[in-house]
């Protein structure tokens, strides 16, 4: 059994003046040509109701010019749908059976119908670079047949497509002022009620056990981060996010004490004087503040 669906579709109106308007409407599936150009009659010119429909036909349109009538019994919202298998675009154009699909230069000019949107700026420079185009060819007297070609140059840039993705003209620049915008909002969570800046910060975390040629990264942490945290977010910031953590350990360096020659006092923990293998739940920003002269 078929089931009846329906879809929106746009349809353009060339007038005997030569003016196009465009509308939008809902179709069914099993709306036939006759029955839409009945009520695009309706939508577009309101007093050509009394007017004999037969005068009137729908024709598809393609972007190389090929141009089909369709039947009174043909359904237009499958013939839309249909045009993927062959990989094709096309616009549905109501007019006159007896009118040529002849478009004059500036039928879409912003000044014509208003059944069009606005155009937005990129859309006018796409315009006025397809009309200084269009006016090299006519002088460099390449053969231009309005008659074959012209309404569909014209039905395909009258309303260029839309295109919702940006292109970024810096774009490191930008994805710095991102970063940094990041860290502005992670400090501010990290402000204490007073206003002072207690309770989080950065912290240079050296790992070149992990990779020489970057001897450290800097990490954005608050005082009650811990050891295991930190180990987690240096592997996953030197590309090591497959490694298990508890394999490596984070060590507290005191810079203020000499390198001693041997590990004679070791015991637990504590690899010398100097350093110190913090537990996974010690916090590394709160003993830097605490001992100034440590690094981890």
């Amino acid at each position: 059994m078929d089931l009846e669906f329906h879809g929106v579709m746009r349809f353009y109106f060339q007038d005997s003046g030569q003016k196009v308007a465009t509308k939008c409407i809902r179709v069914a599936s099993d709306a036939t040509a006759q029955v839409v150009i009945e009520t695009l009659i309706e939508k577009f010119r309101p007093d050509m109701r009394m007017l004999s429909i037969p005068e009137y036909a729908l024709y598809e349109i393609h972007e190389n010019g090929d141009e089909r009538r369709l039947e009174p019994e043909e359904k237009p919202l499958l013939v839309q749908l249909n045009w993927h298998k062959d990989d094709r675009e096309g616009r549905f154009l109501l007019r006159r059976i007896d009118d040529k699909t002849n478009m004059p230069e500036g039928t879409f000019q912003e000044g014509g119908s208003s059944f069009r949107r606005k155009l937005s700026k990129r859309e006018k420079k796409q315009l006025k670079k397809q009309e200084k185009l269009n006016r090299m060819k006519s002088s460099g007297g390449i053969a231009n047949d309005e008659n074959d070609a012209g309404v569909a140059e014209k039905l395909y840039t009258e309303l260029p497509e839309t295109s919702f993705t940006r292109s970024i003209s810096n774009p490191e620049a930008v994805m710095r002022r991102r970063r940094q915008q990041k860290l502005e909002r992670k400090l501010q969570q990290f402000r204490s009620k007073d206003g002072g800046p207690d309770t989080g910060g950065t912290l240079k975390i050296y790992g070149e056990a992990l990779c020489k040629d970057v001897p450290y990264k800097t990490l954005l942490l608050s005082i009650g981060d811990t050891a295991a945290q930190v180990v987690k977010e240096m592997l996953m910031k030197y590309g090591l996010d497959k490694e298990e953590p508890q394999h490596y350990c984070l060590v507290q360096v005191n810079t203020g004490v000499e390198d001693p020659k041997e590990n004679s006092h070791a015991n637990n923990n504590t690899i010398n004087n100097r350093e110190y293998i913090l537990d996974d739940d010690e916090c590394p920003l709160a003993i830097l503040m605490n001992h100034p002269m440590t690094r981890v």
